[in-house]
């Protein structure tokens, strides 16, 4: 028990990165009016406790909520066969425990609601068999199941332990409850005097809430009623489907305080994953009175491609919009919930609170092809502080930008010129289509192509996958100059490679570019020069506006002090894996510890740019929560001076959130690398892991012999690639 308090405790350290907190100097935000039924703020649950990471409704799931002020903890009540409660997340326990191989035999088929159900279920289960016999496992199988062994909690002790939390309880079927013999009435009668002041009491079952009426007069709790993902489905007191019932709110609101809804009943959403118009259900249910919570939210969902993965877009969604705001949310995550209300909420136009650079990789290229215009002006848009350009050559001499020299992945180009595909061992080990094979009239032929290194149901937005205009480089720096972006980074890769096979002067075509768009020539506009080999950046060491970026493509986790002083002599930055700045735990993807990278990085005078950063839950490791916010928190507590992200837009939110430096309000958790495996595990079992050998950062990685001349490059155009009519001036 004693972990699990210190790894809530540790989770409530304050956020540092602001230095007007530091100095004690912030004052509190005002109380805001919210578009709540009572202008309240509205309310987070934890639905089952810290489910999104530990099986839900387990002791260790509730220790470790971490939740703004006020979040309730809801457990799901289910009955022993001799009547005893225990919080379970669903009737059928075969996905939700071990019962299938504690008890093989104990299979059962009951009608529930009318239809056949059958597996393992609580009620032919007794106390003494659940809590000592079954654990609680996992039941969405994408999540960890390293914290499946807890015994399923039984819901006095789950009150006892929570006694100075809200709670709710809800009753999902206490008609099948009733038919075997057990009450659900009778059994919260009995956990009032463990805890008389339950918050809330939800069912779908209006007689049910009928009945308990009576037994929470004079007492604060609210009776909620809930509806469920299908509301064809029929109510098993009044015969009537739930679609029709909805549209009787002032019926509702004779016997219970609020509705619990599916979040689709307020955003629907369309078969292509995109949402249609709000429907008017909060408007409907506050002008009667009565309270709205929405419950399905979690940050591993398949969300609407409105949100671009981001969690807290979809909490602001339905709080923080002009029309109304629900007065509460269902989630597997309370701590994004809580992070989405009380520190993004109403801070569009605040002003940065957290001082980091933005960095873009191929503008915003979460929400569109990377390297494109629009990429570009979304970058823009959303607040980047750089915008980068990786630059490409074509066979003409015209750079332009593209995320890689391969244009399989990045274009249309794998459809009409497969037959110009070719294997280049120096570049990479697979089959490619290449851009110095094509002249820049070849390239304007094709189409970009959205790429992700996922697929299936996190595959980025299908209706803006060819969307968007390839971009030279000159047009790029006009672009960043016009809008006045506040730095641009310059990518340069394969330099050597194109000097001696392909007689292109890719860093030429760089240097002309810049100086053409007289970005040599001033300090305003930060330029950023990035490579992988030292030899590119030390064609630029004449230049002292401009910031060389060394790229350390692999991971790494340890480096030296005389690597860094050799890093030093060629680059001002380094541009990190993220995934450098901490070990990992036995690949199950949490973190263990930190690496020395960003400590000895300072210490030589080299700032710490860590990427790429994107929003897909599949990407972020799970102490973060699964939330694209508390990993970008994490990345700047442990020392990042910048981020390099595919989506601008949350990057810029963060910095903007309304509780760092407000010494009153929640705080988004700082999390140290190893904080929840050796909280929540076994002390020993973590001790007992050995790790391999760290990757060590060599000067052989990134020191490079001096480019190779250039042959035949006086034949070729300026230079820069400018195109006759700029893209741009379309935006």
């Amino acid at each position: 028990m004693l972990r699990h308090v210190l790894l809530v405790c540790l989770m409530i350290q304050c956020t540092i990165a602001d230095t007007e907190y530091k100095k004690g100097t912030a004052v509190p935000l005002a109380k805001r009016t919210w578009l709540t039924l009572h202008g309240d703020e509205p309310v987070v649950v934890a639905n089952g406790g810290f489910s999104g990471l530990y099986p839900s409704q387990t002791d260790i799931a509730f220790r470790n909520v971490f939740g703004k002020n006020g979040t309730v903890f809801l457990c799901d009540l289910h009955m022993s066969r001799d009547g005893h409660g225990f919080c379970l997340s669903q009737l059928n326990i075969q996905n939700t425990t071990n019962a299938a191989d504690a008890f093989p035999d104990r299979r059962k088929t009951y009608t529930v609601n009318g239809k056949e159900l059958q597996g393992w279920f609580a009620l032919d289960f007794t106390s003494d068999e659940m809590f000592s016999k079954l654990l609680v496992t996992q039941s969405i199988f994408s999540r960890t199941d390293l914290f499946d062994f807890s015994s399923p909690y039984p819901t006095d002790l789950f009150l006892e332990e929570n006694n100075n939390t809200q709670v709710w309880i809800n009753a999902e079927y206490p008609a099948f409850y009733n038919q075997h013999n057990l009450s659900l009435v009778d059994q919260i009668k009995q956990l009032l005097e463990v805890k008389k002041d339950i918050s809330y009491i939800s069912s779908p079952d209006i007689g049910f809430l009928k009945r308990m009426g009576p037994v929470f007069h004079g007492l604060k709790t609210k009776l909620m009623f809930k509806f469920p993902i299908d509301r064809s489905t029929v109510e098993p007191t009044t015969n009537k489907r739930y679609a029709s019932l909805l549209t009787n709110l002032s019926m509702i609101k004779k016997f219970a305080a609020g509705i619990v809804v599916p979040r689709e009943y307020i955003w629907p959403v369309n078969r292509a994953r995109h949402l249609k118009s709000s429907t008017n259900l909060v408007a409907k249910a506050h002008k009667q009175g009565v309270q709205v919570f929405a419950y399905g939210f979690a940050n591993d969902n398949y969300l609407p491609y409105n949100y671009s993965y981001d969690p807290q877009r979809e909490y602001l969604q339905f709080v923080d919009n002009s029309k109304f705001a629900v007065d509460g949310v269902v989630t597997d995550f309370a701590t994004s919930a809580s992070t989405a209300i009380a520190c993004l909420a109403g801070s569009r136009n605040a002003s940065r609170k957290v001082h980091t650079l933005i960095i873009t990789a191929n503008g915003a290229s979460g929400d569109y092809p990377g390297s494109t215009d629009l990429a570009y002006q979304k970058a823009v848009d959303d607040g980047a502080d750089i915008i980068d350009c990786s630059v490409q050559m074509t066979k003409d001499g015209v750079a332009f930008c593209l995320p890689s020299v391969d244009l399989i992945s990045t274009t249309t180009a794998s459809g009409p010129f497969m037959s110009r595909a070719t294997k280049v061992e120096a570049l990479q080990s697979s089959m490619g289509i290449f851009s110095f094979d094509f002249t820049w009239e070849e390239i304007q032929s094709l189409k970009p192509q959205m790429f992700s290194e996922f697929n299936g149901e996190l595959a980025r937005d299908p209706a803006r996958k060819n969307m968007g205009k390839f971009v030279t480089l000159s047009d790029f720096l006009e672009f960043a100059k016009g809008k006045a972006v506040p730095g641009v980074l310059i990518n340069i890769e394969n330099a050597a490679f194109l000097a001696a096979n392909k007689d292109l002067d890719i860093v030429g075509a760089v240097m002309i570019a810049l100086s053409n768009a007289t970005l040599d020539k001033q300090s305003i506009q930060k330029v950023l020069i990035m490579s992988g080999e030292s030899s590119v950046l030390d064609k630029f060491k004449d230049i002292p506006t401009y910031q060389k970026v060394l790229h350390i493509k692999k991971k790494v986790e340890f480096v030296t002090n005389e690597t860094a002083l050799e890093i030093k002599k060629h680059a001002d930055a380094v541009f990190l894996h993220k995934h450098s700045l901490y070990t990992q735990f036995r690949g199950e993807g949490f973190t263990l510890n930190l690496t020395n990278l960003i400590e000895c990085m300072h210490w030589a005078n080299i700032s710490v740019y860590a990427g790429t950063v994107v929003n897909e839950f599949q990407d972020i490791y799970m102490d973060f929560n699964s939330d694209p916010y508390t990993l970008i928190h994490n990345l700047i507590y442990y020392g990042a001076d910048g981020i390099i992200t595919q989506y601008p837009s949350t990057a810029n939110a963060y910095t903007r959130n309304l509780c760092t430096g407000n010494q009153e309000s929640y705080r988004i958790p700082d999390i140290n690398p190893g904080d929840v495996i050796t909280y929540a595990l076994d002390p020993k079992e973590v001790e007992e892991y050995k790790p391999p050998p760290p990757e060590y950062l060599e000067s052989k990685d990134f020191v490079t012999p001096p480019l190779p001349p250039v042959a035949a490059i006086a034949k070729k155009n300026d230079h820069g690639g400018s195109a006759s009519n700029s893209i741009f001036s379309l935006l």
